[in-house]
C-alpha cells in the first residue's frame, strides 16, 4: 500500500466530523456577557450559498422558580464594535445552572456561539453583531439535566439621536 494512502481515510474522517460539528444546531440564550476562561472561543459559522437562517425569534422558557436565574443582555452603542454583551447575574438557582450557552445569529446570517460551564454572578460572553437587529438566543442547562431555553430575542442595534 503506498505510504500516503494510508493517511487519507482519517484525513477524511475527521474532516467529516469537523463539518457534523459545525453544522449541529444548538439552541442557545443570549442577553449576558460571560468571561472567557483561557482556551475557550467563539464557534463562528459562516452561511453556505444557498442557505437561509431565521432572524424570527422562536419561543422561550420559564425557569421553575427555585431554578431562577437573571440574565442581562447589552449592546454596545459603537457603531464600530456593535458587540452584543450577555451576562449571567445571579439568582435563586445559581448553583444549578451547569452551563450557559449564549449564540448570536446576526443579520448577515452569520452565527456564533459561546459556552460557559458553571457560570458564577458576573460570567460574560461579548460575540460580535451587526449595525442592525441580531437574535439572541440563550439556553441553560441545569444540574438536573433540564435545559432551557431563557432568551430568544431579536436585540436592534441602538440608534443615538
Amino acid at each position: 500500500m503506498h505510504q500516503c494512502s494510508r493517511w487519507i481515510l482519517p484525513i477524511i474522517l475527521v474532516l467529516v466530523l469537523l463539518a457534523a460539528g459545525c453544522l449541529q444546531s444548538t439552541p442557545g440564550f443570549s442577553g449576558t456577557s460571560t468571561t472567557v476562561p483561557a482556551g475557550a472561543g467563539a464557534q463562528v459559522t459562516s452561511p453556505s450559498p444557498g442557505d437561509t437562517c431565521s432572524l424570527t425569534p422562536g419561543p422561550f422558557q420559564t425557569l421553575p422558580a427555585y431554578e431562577d436565574a437573571s440574565i442581562t443582555v447589552d449592546r454596545n452603542t459603537i457603531t464600530k464594535h456593535p458587540d452584543i454583551t450577555t451576562r449571567f447575574d445571579g439568582g435563586r438557582g445559581l448553583g444549578m445552572v451547569r452551563r450557559m450557552t449564549v449564540t448570536v445569529v446576526r443579520s448577515d446570517c452569520v452565527t456564533e456561539q459561546e459556552i460557559r460551564d458553571n457560570p458564577k454572578i458576573g460570567t460574560s460572553v461579548t460575540l460580535t453583531g451587526t449595525r442592525t437587529t441580531d437574535r439572541v438566543i440563550v439556553v441553560l442547562l441545569m444540574t438536573s439535566g433540564e435545559q432551557y431555553t431563557v432568551i430568544d430575542a431579536g436585540y436592534p442595534f441602538p440608534i443615538k439621536m
